[in-house]
Formats: structure tokens, sequence, C-alpha cells
């Protein structure tokens, strides 16, 4: 592999180079905040973990500014680590942000888009072409053993990441959120009513998707059948795997839980509902307007979002204990963040809606723990952002970044300097829209360069006031940041697709390869 930048030298060589030997231990994994000074002095990192929490908003943690929350084991993991307070997807959702996770490349703008059988019409949803340009690839030839646990639907089961998957050298694909590991049956539509929301309690398509998910996950009642449990149990299997081989590795832990359905055991609701509720959990909705729920059903949805996010913490403290255990925490570096966030009635809407790329949805959670401490427990304002992952992985074990990868090395954080590219100016986008930002302004609007919506963020920080047409001097402000990002993606017009060539698309597509749709 080859760059264009110097080759980077670990912290471990370069010591080595001047005779001088790193000494100390890090501390586990401690509820709290610890400062650089006590967080222990283990070198630079042998191995990393990567860490992926599907559908988790950073408002919803604790370490974030949640103080109602109860989220211990996602803040003691940021605390040990810088945290990121404006981290933003450039690509959404699921799939696209995977891809930019793994390939350290820039996804949007979604050019030559063609749908796959198994992956659907939305833009940017395509496997990774390419195998061989990942962050795994390069992992594997600097000598690194690779590993990936992951309940993820699309990249652990779909034909398409058939490629990807067989890249690593453990690749281990939890069933749950897809597969029927229980039979449906077992739940009676009486309990599926305990889970929907009474609009969605006629709908075919949600009963048997409840039905599958109740019987899969321990019928909302027990939480160690739990996508996140069988998740992180299995990831802490591995990692002892990965720990006793006595070669250097890479564990990416790929969660889908918090992402709906939503059906964490009452004890966890308990924590944020009201204990007079009557109606049912709202354990899904349907993307879209929020006015099918009352504003108690809304206030219950809020309570069982934040009893799955607490669930997954849960069990993600099984994994940082074992950790711990296993006395990683000297020479293994930690990658966290999540991949985007979701709607729960705010702004009017439901789900994961293009047209509001606000933080709700747009903004996620974003740390790195070193093991020797550095900067632990402080924060960063830079633009982070998902295909700065696969180079800052690289970049803390010392290995070149390869020419393919053009997001940030976000290390240089840890040593409070600024990365090598500054980043006055951050986008991204999901399906036929996008986002831009710097420090003043946020740009909404379509691919076709319409539907504009600014919003001056030094007045309007929660971004709830569109001031676009307020003024000529906006809407001025507003096309000078549109040519900014057309600047930004190589010049010329962003791709827009048309939903229903798409789906003729996709039928021919799914006729010439005899895709047949699961069971839902």
């Amino acid at each position: 592999m080859s760059s264009d930048r110097d080759p980077r030298l670990s912290r471990r060589r370069l010591l080595q180079a001047a005779g001088v030997a790193g000494a100390g231990a890090a501390l586990p994994f401690a509820a709290g905040c610890a400062s650089s000074a006590d967080a222990g002095s283990g070198g630079d990192p042998e191995n990393v973990v990567v860490i992926i929490i599907d559908s988790l908003r950073p408002d919803f943690l604790g370490a974030y500014g949640a103080a109602r929350m109860h989220t211990p084991n996602f803040d003691r993991l940021i605390a040990r680590g810088v945290r990121f307070n404006r981290a933003y997807p450039e690509a959404m959702v699921t799939v696209p942000a995977r891809r930019s996770i793994y390939t350290g490349q820039r996804i949007f703008p979604y050019r030559d888009f063609t749908p796959h059988a198994d992956l659907g019409i939305s833009p940017g949803w395509e496997p990774i072409g390419d195998v061989s340009k990942t962050m795994e690839a390069a992992l594997r030839d600097a000598g690194y053993r690779v590993y990936q646990v992951t309940d993820n639907p699309h990249t652990g089961f779909t034909q398409s990441f058939k490629p990807y998957r067989e890249s690593y050298d453990v690749f281990v694909s939890i069933k749950g959120r897809t597969g029927t590991l229980n039979d449906p049956d077992t739940v009676s539509d009486e309990m599926v009513a305990q889970w929907l929301p009474e609009y969605l309690q006629d709908s075919e398509r949600y009963t048997v998707g409840m039905k599958k998910n109740l019987a899969n996950t321990g019928y909302g009642e027990d939480d160690s059948k739990s996508d996140a449990a069988r998740v992180f149990k299995r990831a802490s299997d591995e990692l002892a795997n990965a720990a006793r081989s006595g070669k250097r590795f890479a564990l990416v832990v790929d969660c889908f839980d918090p992402h709906e359905p939503w059906t964490a055991p009452p004890e966890f609701i308990d924590m944020y509902g009201d204990p007079d509720y009557e109606g049912p959990e709202i354990g899904t909705v349907e993307y879209g307007p929020a006015g099918k729920l009352s504003l108690d059903e809304r206030r219950r949805l809020h309570a069982g979002y934040a009893a799955s996010v607490t669930m997954t913490d849960k069990w993600l403290g099984t994994f940082l204990d074992r950790f711990d255990e296993l006395g990683l925490g000297d020479n293994t570096a930690i990658v966290f963040l999540a991949d985007h966030g979701v709607l729960l009635g705010e702004r009017g809407w439901l789900g994961k809606i293009p047209g509001e790329l606000h933080p709700e949805l747009a903004q996620v959670p974003f740390a790195i723990v070193h093991p020797d401490g550095r900067r632990a427990g402080e924060s960063s304002d830079y633009f982070a952002s998902t295909h700065d992952v696969a180079p800052t992985v690289l970049a803390l074990l010392g290995i070149s970044e390869p020419d393919w990868m053009n997001g940030a090395d976000l290390t240089p954080i840890l040593d409070g300097r600024d990365p090598t590219e500054e980043r006055p100016f951050h986008y991204g986008g999901m399906f036929n829209r996008y986002y831009a930002r710097d420090d003043r302004w946020l740009l909404l609007g379509d691919t076709l360069g319409g539907n504009r919506k600014l919003y001056d963020l030094t007045l309007d920080p929660g971004e709830w006031h569109d001031v676009h047409d307020a003024s000529r001097a906006n809407r001025d402000q507003a096309e000078a940041m549109y040519q900014q990002l057309l600047e930004a993606t190589g010049g010329g017009k962003l791709p827009y697709y048309d939903q229903a060539v798409l789906e003729r698309k996709l039928e021919r597509e799914r006729e010439r390869t005899g895709f047949v749709d699961p069971t839902p």
C-alpha cells in the first residue's frame, strides 16, 4: 500500500528509536471521568476495537448531557477517551454509513447508483465493491487478525455483502434481526397488540414483524435474549479468542440495538415511562408524520427508546468488563460511534426522514480511547465523520493510510493538535437530500438544488427556525454554501434519483437474479 503522505510511525516505534521504553498500565474501565494524568500510560496501541451502535442518539447518553438517562457503560467508555461534540455521518443511513466507516471514503453523493436485489432502492445502499480497499484489508496486509461480530441484517446476511464478510479472518453473523430463532406462532395476537400503536395493529407487515421480533428476543420479558445481549456476549468470546491468539488483532462489534423494534422488558421501560400509562407500548412506528401518535404515545415512544438504549448499555457493560478482565486496557484502543439517530416525534416526524437532517437524525456519539488515557474526559469540536474511522484506526496502530482513503486521521486531536485536514465546512446526505454545515450556518436541501432551508446556528443552536427567506442576505448565504457543496463534491450537478425509475430497475434486477423476498 502506498500513500502520498509521509509514512506514519507509531509512538512506540519513535520511543524505541530514541531508546526510551514506555511504562505504566491503563486503569480498568471505571465509572466517571478519568483525567489524562490518572488514566494510565500503556503506550501505543497494539490492537483496536471498533464499536458501532445503530440508531443511537447522543442526546440519550449521560456523557452528552442527558441527566435523566441511565447509561453508565456508554458514559464510562466515552469518559476514557476524547468525545466529539460535532460528529455527523457523511452518508446515511445504515448501509451507506457502514461503507463510509469500512472504506474510509466519502460515499455521499451517491453517484452511479444501481439498485441491488437484496438491498433495495435507496440511493447509497450498495455493497462494498472492492473489498481490497477497506480498513479490514489494510489491517490484514499489516499482519493483523481481523474479527467482526454483528447482527446487522444487511452487512451480516445479504448476498451482496458476502465478499466483504469473507474478507475477515473471523466474521460472526448473529441471527435475531434476521432469521427465525423461535416460532412466531408462540406469540399471540394479544401480545402483539401490547407492543404496537393502535393504528398499526391491523397492518400485516407490522404485526408479522413484531411477532417474529418478540419470539426472537424473549417476548419483551427477557433481555438476556435481546439482540444486544447476543451480540455483546459473542463479541466478548471473540475478544477472548483474539487476546489468547498471541497475534495483533482488530475487532469490529456492530450492534443493531437500539434500532426499532423497541421491546425492552418492563424494568427498563419503568425507568422512564409514566407509571399511570395504560396504552400499548410503542414498539415500532411507521416512518412519516408524527400526528398519528397522541402526545401520551409520543412520550411512551421516548420511554421505549430510552429503555432500549439502557438495555443496550447493560450488555455493552459486560463486554467492557471482559475487556478489563483480559487486561487489554494497556495495549488496545477503542473507537466508538453510531451510524445515525432517529426522529421520535421531534419536528413533527417519526423515523428516518431525509428532509430532516437535524441532530436527532444526523448527529452521532463518537469517541476515541487511547490506552495511555490521552486526553481522557476531554472533548473536541472538530467536525468528525464516519469516513474518518478507518484512517484513524490505521493511524492509531502506526499503519500508513492507503491512498484510496480520503477521511481525516483524528489522532492528532489526542495530542492536542489539529488534524491535517482542516474542516470548517462539512457535508453529507441521505437519499436525495443533503446537509452542509459550518460554524455559523446549516443548509438543508435536495440534490436538485431546491427545497432549501437555512438555520443560523449562532442565534438558533437548536435548528428550529428556517431563515432562508428572511432576507436577501440569507438567500445569498444559502447559495454560497450550495456552490461550496458542489465544489467539494467534484463540481457539476448532484445526482438525483427518481423513485419510480429505481423501482423498475430493482424489479428487473430481481428478475435477473431470481431474488426471492425473505419472510418478514
